[in-house]
This record gives C-alpha cells, structure tokens and sequence, in this order.
C-alpha cells in the first residue's frame, strides 16, 4: 500500500467486530436500534449487526478502542442503561477475524455431531495460561490462544460444557463465545 494509502485507511479506521455478553435482542429491552444506536454514541460508525445475540461490525479509529473513555467503555455503559447490568463487549479486527478462521481450527470435526465455538476475553485481558484449564470432561479444546479458547463439544449427552463457562473457570473473567458458523457469517460480510 503507498503512504497515501496508509494514511487514508488511518482516517478512514479500522473496521472491528464487537460480541456482547449475555444478549439477546428482544429481551430486557434491547432492540436492534437501541444496540446500533448504542454503538454509534459510543462512537463507532457504519455499523452493522448480524443476528440476535450482540453482534456487531464497526469502524473506529484503533486508539479509540483503549483506555476508559474508549468505543468499548461507552458501548458498555451504553448497554448498561438498557440492561441494568453491565456486560463484556469483546472486539477484533475483521481482518484478525478472518485470518482465524482461515486456520480452519475445526477441519474434520463433523458438525452434524458436535458443536464448535470459540470464546473471547476482553481485547486486553491478562492472556489465559493454558495449564488452568483443568478438566473439560467431554469437550474438546481445539485450539489455546492468549485470549480465545475455541473447542467442540457433542451435541447430545451431558457432561460436555461450553467453551464460555471453560474459559471463564480458567481465568476468573468473563468472556463470550460465538458459534464457527457465526463467527463465519459475520466475517463474510464484506461491510
């Protein structure tokens, strides 16, 4: 890219997803609106949301994105006027976004029969030490990142807990997790 360019993708920002913890539009008042409303008082522009469980695209200067007075501190104060409650908002780069998913992490495991899921601490959270896992009984861990733990579970019978709650024992934090074919559908977006 020419200096010209760089310098107008700085403007021009960053495009990031942003997944909300413990959502889902239509319930505790929080419509599609009043999450994208929220977003952009937060700061963010163009932004986009794809199904119903707090998941967003956006474009914000990357420095935003730190410190309290950032895109993510407003979201969340922004929400917490809605829910009552505050709740994690965990953000990626679309492009750090694809470029998981091109590790195709969960190649070979048959979907009809398990369940894929990555889950998410907060952009600067303390990186998960893999040796905390400790027992994950019927699931199977996939993949360790320093803040994503991604891993498939049966999709019938018991003592197979999700990835959040995994990750969340782990590290004493909340996190979120998303389903693959989620995490795929929102990457896809060329937005």
């Amino acid at each position: 890219m020419s200096a010209t360019g760089a310098a107008d993708g700085m403007r021009r920002g960053t495009r990031w997803v942003a997944l909300v913890r413990n959502v889902n539009l239509g319930r505790q008042g929080l419509t599609r609106d009043l999450l994208l409303d929220a977003a952009a008082s937060a700061g963010g522009r163009d932004v986009r949301s794809y199904l119903t469980t707090g998941n967003l695209t956006l474009t914000a200067d990357p420095a935003a994105l730190d410190g309290p007075d950032g895109v993510v501190a407003r979201l969340e104060d922004g929400l917490a006027q809605v829910l009552g409650r505050r709740e994690l908002v965990a953000v990626r780069s679309v492009t750090w976004l694809r470029e998981l998913l091109a590790l195709d992490l969960f190649a070979g495991v048959d979907g009809a029969a398990w369940t894929t899921e990555v889950a998410f601490l907060r952009h600067d959270a303390v990186p998960l030490d893999p040796a905390r896992l400790g027992d994950t009984r019927r699931t199977r861990v996939v993949a360790v990142r320093e803040r994503e733990l991604a891993a498939s579970r049966p999709r019938e019978g018991s003592a197979a807990p999700a990835v959040n709650p995994l990750l969340e024992r782990a590290t004493g934090v909340r996190s979120t997790a998303r389903g693959w074919s989620t995490l795929s559908r929102i990457a896809a977006d060329p937005g």
